[in-house]
């Protein structure tokens, strides 16, 4: 009994894994891997364990129109019936079984073999036990959306009957292989419920070993004894890692917040294995491979709007050429270019009622494109649509446009030393060296200090079009309340928040009222916001920058002028156990002994705000005689001085939005130890930093404004002891991965 699986080629560490596992157990069975995009170059099917396939072996009629139509995901998706139907009619299969790149087989697979025999297809259920309904994902719904069987595993026999059902199936994938729940589709996995009335033989295998995943991990106990892993009691026959990242070590998978990932667990020490291996694969290396279907001859990049409108096309029967051909890519240009049904006496094209479409905020706020809300849209697009929109896919209106509005009114906390404010600094002094007009609009941030100034307007003096406003979710109802509707009125308004842990509170959606999308400043904080979010969220990376400043001994700045010195930086108004100090000095106590001769200082603000926390900082630091509190507000020259006066900054987090004092240490060259969880991610590599393992954990009480049942990353303060020691010990090569950061 064969297997086969579909990749795009960036994925081929994740094939490796799984064919090697599967011929662990079937050593004379084959392992047959279709790679969707151009393998040429990058997987040399002769050097590999599994059969190589490309697209042009199953001879898919229109491939690359279908290429066109669909993201990774649907494509990857919608090949799977002509992948089984060449296996079993061409490759002359009397039974094949297909399995999603990202599982690994952990046992025998004769269970199936023997169900092929009697049935004609052999599928697993998502749920064989109700989901519990504690608010988190997935849910129930989530499940019924996605479809009752997950398609990570699938086994054919051949007989008529399978050949009818991959006829019917390939045909509606032809097409309809989307990520569209409001239509009732999800890939090609809602088509597979209609199976069990299509099919005269149909078994749904139970046996809890079998596709063990995030969804049905709540009632299934999987342990390991005696050199094996079992699933309540039974043998773990194969695990499906969906969502699972190997650069996010500790989370599970990135579709549920759920289950946490214990130290010491069986399930923490699966996947640790499992990352293991993809990288043993080639990990670092195929995961920034190229995506092949993306960009056309002519250089347009198939955005979500322009794959909807090239659907449109087809429909239409508007094109003659596949858009991956010269002619075709031309004639989709000129399509895209024209002017849409609705709204085109305006100036609105095909692209940009695509774009219309797709967006939520863009309905809400342009509802009538039949009148004047046309022309209104293509004034947004040519003034703040540019940095979505393609210059060849811009409209072009007859008309006056918003341009005499533009400009950015910028609304932050100008003079406060928190993140927040200097995230707002760094805005304006962003749109200014752009030469974009920008107004601030200064806001007091009555909990943190003022340590920086920049001239700011009240809200009333804001004389632009568009609204950039720094203030979190958590804040931005009370702040709309108090500057009133006509700050908003024709006005597009703009979030630019931070928010570090997930899920998002329910409580704070209605900030989404007042914003027309979100931006954020790392991956991280996106992953947190899409899933909840009504209006686009993009990420939006603030450049790193420390001024020129005066540098001081560490006499001067009154550190202790002896012993290799880490640093670490907190604001007792940024969540104290979120920042986590104490993670870092009992680190630093584990592996130093007294008078080994490194230092620690912990350096804060806004103690007195938090008495009782800063007892308990001082409390630790005192049961250690190298380790020093410095709490004080210090100029910006000043504390710049102090991060570049340390041998190594240490930031034992538990989740950041992003990571100024590290990415501040690194822009100085400093080595940075740090938390491998969360923002600093998007700056922070093994090759340039020192990463802490970590375990996903409940934020519990204490942390507000973060839910108790929110997930963020439990520090190892072992490893974080270990790396701490080692840059002690070898600080040259500590100083030269500082470089590489920097």
């Amino acid at each position: 009994m064969d297997v086969c699986t579909i990749i795009a080629k960036n994925y081929l560490p994740f094939a490796r894994t799984l064919a090697r596992s599967f011929a662990e157990q079937r050593p004379d069975d084959r392992c047959w891997v279709l790679v969707i995009d151009a393998a040429e170059g990058y997987v040399d099917g002769a050097s590999e364990s599994f059969e190589l396939l490309t697209p042009e072996d199953l001879q898919i009629e229109h491939f690359s129109r279908m290429a066109a139509l669909y993201n990774v995901l649907e494509l990857s998706t919608a090949v799977k019936p002509w992948l089984l139907r060449y296996l079993l009619e061409r490759r002359g299969l009397d039974r094949i079984v297909y399995l999603d790149p990202d599982i690994r087989l952990y046992d025998d697979l004769s269970e199936i073999d023997s169900l092929l025999s009697e049935h004609h297809m052999v599928v697993t259920p998502h749920l064989t036990e109700p989901m519990p309904r504690d608010g988190r994902k997935p849910s129930e719904t989530d499940l019924l959306i996605a479809g009752c069987f997950n398609l990570g595993f699938l086994g054919l026999s051949a007989h008529a009957d399978t050949d009818r059902l991959l006829d019917w199936w390939s045909e509606r994938l032809k097409r309809d292989c989307i990520v569209a729940p409001e239509r009732g589709l999800f890939v090609d996995q809602r088509w597979i419920d209609f199976a069990p009335g299509l099919l005269p033989s149909f078994h749904v295998l139970r046996d809890p070993g079998y596709n063990v995943a995030y969804w049905n991990l709540p009632s299934r106990e999987l342990t390991f004894s005696r050199g094996r892993y079992e699933v309540d009691g039974r043998p773990l026959r194969f695990f499906h890692f969906s969502g699972y990242d190997p650069d996010q070590r500790g989370r599970l998978s990135k579709h549920q917040d759920r289950i946490a990932m214990r130290r010491g667990s069986a399930l923490r020490r699966i996947c640790d294995e499992y990352g293991d291996q993809l990288e043993a694969n080639g990990w670092g290396e195929a995961s920034s491979w190229p995506y092949s279907w993306t960009t056309l001859p002519n250089g347009l990049d198939l955005d979500k709007a322009t794959r909807a409108a090239y659907r449109q096309a087809e429909l239409e029967g508007a094109l003659e050429e596949s858009p991956f051909t010269e002619r075709g890519a031309r004639e989709l240009l000129q399509y895209l270019t024209s002017p849409a049904e609705r709204g085109g006496h305006a100036g609105v094209n095909r692209y940009l009622h695509a774009l219309w479409r797709g967006r939520r905020d863009l309905r809400r706020d342009f509802p009538e494109l039949d009148g004047v809300d046309a022309a209104r849209l293509v004034s947004w697009a040519e003034v703040y649509g540019r940095a979505d929109i393609p210059d060849v896919l811009l409209p072009r209106s007859s008309g006056a446009t918003l341009s005499a509005h533009a400009g950015v009114n910028v609304a932050g906390y100008f003079e406060a030393v928190l993140g927040m404010g200097q995230l707002g600094r760094q805005v304006v002094e962003g749109l200014r060296a752009s030469d974009v007009p920008v107004a601030p609009v200064g806001l007091v941030a009555e909990a943190s200090a003022r340590g920086e100034t920049l001239d700011a307007e009240g809200p009333r003096n804001a004389p632009y079009a568009t609204n950039l406003l720094c203030v979190n979710a958590d804040a931005l109802p009370g702040f709309a309340r108090t500057v009133g509707p006509d700050f908003f009125i024709n006005r597009y308004s703009i979030g630019l928040w931070a928010w570090e842990v997930a899920p998002f509170p329910d409580r704070y959606l209605d900030a989404f009222d007042v914003v027309d999308e979100v931006w954020v400043i790392s991956r991280h904080m996106a992953r947190i916001l899409e899933p909840v979010s009504p209006v686009p969220v993009f990420t939006a990376p603030l450049p790193v920058d420390v001024p020129p400043f005066e540098s001081r001994s560490r006499e001067q700045l009154g550190l202790p002028s002896e012993g290799f010195l880490f640093l670490f930086s907190f604001d007792y108004n940024s969540v104290f156990t979120r920042k986590n100090p104490l993670g870092v000095i009992e680190a630093f106590s584990r592996a130093f002994e007294p008078g080994s001769g490194p230092r620690l200082v912990i350096k804060s603000i806004a103690h007195e705000r938090f008495p009782e926390r800063h007892r308990e900082v001082l409390d630790a630091a005192s049961r250690h005689p190298e380790v020093r509190v410095l709490d004080a507000v210090l100029p910006r020259a000043e504390k710049d001085a102090l991060t570049a006066s340390c041998d190594c900054y240490v930031s034992l987090h538990r989740s950041e939005g992003f990571g100024y004092t590290m990415a501040e240490a690194m822009w100085l060259g400093r080595p940075v130890i740090a938390t491998g969880y969360s923002g600093n991610l998007d700056f922070m590599t093994a090759e340039n930093s020192y990463l802490v393992d970590w375990a996903e954990a409940e934020v519990g009480e204490g942390a507000d404004p973060y839910p108790p049942e929110g997930r963020w990353a439990d520090p190892d303060l072992d490893h974080a002891a270990r790396l701490m020691a080692e840059v002690a010990g070898d600080p040259g090569a500590a100083a030269e991965r500082g470089r590489r950061g920097r």
